[in-house]
């Protein structure tokens, strides 16, 4: 399989992208299972965990002072980039969903890959995201072992109640999966039930939820009985096509086909029952991934004679206009093709115009909100943000935190907000506020890594300032529409050192 390297400054994006290439008809396993074997022996970001210890609590005294319409809930796996935690846009975002804490099948605990994520913790707080701790289990056989074994279940229970107390997180996502051969389905209702009730019992306004899938093909679940068994479900509106495809196709079509993503939310067979009765219990996941082939030829699902990985949705934004994006009336997905080395090469993909119609669907259909697997696979590229807020809106400021908190909060860290307005095609600011003195120097980047213009600030007490950008390069010529990084080093008199990096669009 051909991958070709992209220069990318500061290595913004997770990584190119190769999940179980191989040939076709290899046993297949879901996109998050995959991810976590390919990133077995990935560190935890260290930018996750900081300097330790035990996170801020949520403040629950405080109302926010305007709750955005729906929930977004994005998944946050630990093998994100370092640089990539300073670009997360927490105003676009409800909940961050840790991924994860790995699940035995005897109800213990086995990786959990640096928990607690102190630095996320605190900062998602201070903006009033919640953080919901991921607890990972795959395999029917192993599932069943937990679920079925009271022994096992309350194991389960006391231990993933002390994780989440130990990083103040705001709740468990159970992400428990299987083809569900040994039934295991049917007992997961019972199980959740009694997980949501000793969870709310033991740790109050905590948050039970459930990644599910999309469809149910073998008619082995109860939707309508998961869905009342615990807060709310994640839907994982995706995996449509993968590795098991024998033609090439959507991930998650919104429509077409005897199934897709419109009939998950209401047929039915699937999810329909819930979205007419209770429709605040469903989240609709949608993939910032995609699915490469190759294929016998170069039309619309050509039969597959290899499947090439999963592309990260920032890859596939940037390489789509090199080979022309194409767009599939029938799924109402994009895609495009490419001829290499005497093959015919498709990539399927969701961009900002098919996400945008799928969080339409969840609008129309009243869902609580909407979510990701995974935040960081769009690398720095700013067109998921945008489709957030034109479809879901941003988060207004908040009142998460008392006075008090607020006041050591600011006297702890130095705070980089992100450029306003953004985008911008006139001149922009960045906001950003010191605990003390400090040096600040920051650069100005384009899309390929080629630097434009620098600047260096000395401020020899605490307080707020901007950065001011006119839209100039170095010599004062204007530069070109397109997406730019501005990369501010802070150093202090206490040589601490911290580097924040900030995606600026300019539209010309």
């Amino acid at each position: 399989m051909h991958i070709s390297r992209l220069n990318r400054p500061f290595g913004c994006l997770v990584g190119l992208t190769l999940l179980l290439a191989g040939s076709l008809g290899a046993q297949s396993v879901s996109i998050h299972e995959a991810d976590l074997i390919r990133h077995r022996d990935t560190a935890t970001s260290s930018a996750l965990i900081g300097e330790g210890g035990t996170p801020a609590a949520l403040y629950q005294g405080a109302a926010r002072v305007a709750q955005p319409q729906r929930v977004v809930f994005g998944y946050l796996p630990y093998w994100i980039s370092e640089s990539y935690y300073d670009d997360i846009d927490y105003g676009l975002l409800t909940h961050i969903a840790a991924f994860s804490v790995e699940v035995n099948g005897d109800g213990s605990l086995g990786d959990d890959h640096g928990w607690p994520w102190t630095a996320l913790v605190n900062r998602a707080h201070h903006h009033g995201v919640r953080v919901i701790l991921t607890a990972t289990l795959f395999g029917d056989a192993d599932v069943k072992t937990l679920i079925e074994s009271p022994t096992n279940r309350q194991r389960f229970f006391r231990a993933i109640r002390d994780k989440i107390r130990e990083g103040n997180a705001d709740g468990v996502n159970v992400d428990f999966e299987g083809p569900g051969v040994n039934g295991w389905p049917r007992l997961a209702p019972g199980f959740l039930r009694e997980l949501t009730d000793y969870l709310h019992e033991e740790i109050p306004g905590s948050e039970v939820s459930f990644a599910s899938p999309a469809v149910d093909w073998s008619a082995r679940w109860d939707f309508a009985d998961i869905a009342a068994s615990c807060d709310y479900l994640f839907v994982m509106g995706y995996a449509f096509s993968g590795s098991w495809s024998g033609n090439s196709g959507p991930t998650a079509p919104l429509v077409g086909g005897s199934r897709n993503i419109t009939t998950t939310v209401t047929d039915p067979r699937d999810y329909g029952d819930v979205t007419r009765d209770h429709p605040q219990k469903l989240i609709l996941g949608v993939p910032y991934y995609g699915c490469r082939w190759t294929t016998m030829n170069d039309q619309p699902g050509a039969p597959a004679t290899e499947f090439g990985g999963y592309p990260y949705l920032g890859v596939t934004l940037q390489t789509s206009p090199v080979h022309g994006r194409r767009w599939d009336a029938s799924s109402q997905t994009s895609w495009y093709r490419y001829f290499e080395s005497g093959r015919w090469i498709q990539v399927w993909f969701d961009d900002a115009a098919s996400l945008g119609h799928k969080y339409d669907l969840a609008l129309r259909h009243d869902l609580r909100g909407v979510g990701m697997w995974a935040l960081g696979y769009e690398g720095d590229r700013l067109e998921p943000w945008q489709q957030l807020e034109r479809s879901i809106g941003r988060t207004a400021p908040t009142a998460i935190l008392d006075d008090v908190q607020m006041e050591a909060a600011a006297e702890e860290a130095i705070k980089v907000e992100f450029g306003f307005p953004n985008p911008f095609n006139a001149s922009t600011n960045i906001v950003y506020h010191l605990p003390d003195a400090a040096i600040l120097e920051a650069e100005l980047f384009d899309a390929v890594g080629q630097r434009l213009r620098s600047w260096r600030r000395q401020h020899q007490a605490g307080g707020d300032f901007q950065l001011h950008w006119d839209g100039r390069d170095e010599v004062g010529a204007n530069v070109a529409s397109g997406i730019y990084l501005m990369r501010m080093n802070f150093s202090t008199a206490s040589e601490h050192r911290e580097a924040v990096t900030r995606r600026i669009a300019l539209l010309r």
